[in-house]
């Protein structure tokens, strides 16, 4: 998992100027069960063959993820991300559901322009971060998909 920013993360990996950050599924809470945040809550573990970080009970069983989004509901991460864990390149974090559908809701509202909820958690982190760069320096979030998938999804969440 995680291609669409492994895509963006490669022309900046070796400007050590560049902060980079991956922003994974939070879900509901940091309960098992409730997010899909392998880098942040999960650790080392085989999967498919591959070791990598993934959310695993204490007898390395797979657990059940969560996630508003399909696209990050999974309980590992690929090769390249644990590698950028491991060496600490990338700085990863997690966002919540409801913090997700917030940043949807701003961009669409704002800027006219819907993003699928994958980037949309990107975008949440992307706005805290904003307040804490100076506003000289630029913040680069990769819009990947399409939003008008996941208006059903986001319409169910903003009607209660």
């Amino acid at each position: 998992g995680g291609s669409n920013s492994i895509g963006i993360f490669h022309q900046f990996l070796h400007d050590l100027e560049v902060d980079l950050y991956g922003v994974e599924a939070g879900g509901q809470d940091v309960q098992p069960g409730h997010h899909a945040a392998a880098l942040v809550a999960g650790s080392e573990g085989v999967l498919h063959g591959m070791l990598t970080y993934l959310l695993q009970d204490k007898n390395g069983q797979v657990q059940n993820t969560r996630s508003i989004s399909a696209g990050l509901d999974y309980p590992a991460v690929g090769p390249e991300h644990a590698y950028l864990k491991s060496t600490g390149r990338v700085k990863y974090r997690a966002v919540s559901d409801d913090d997700a559908l917030d940043a949807f809701k701003r961009l669409s509202t704002q800027e006219g322009i819907m993003p699928a909820l994958e980037p949309a958690h990107a975008l949440s982190y992307a706005f805290r971060l904003a307040k804490e760069y100076p506003t000289k320096d630029s913040i680069i979030v990769n819009l990947s998909g399409r939003g008008d998938k996941d208006v059903e999804i986001a319409a169910r969440h903003f009607i209660q």
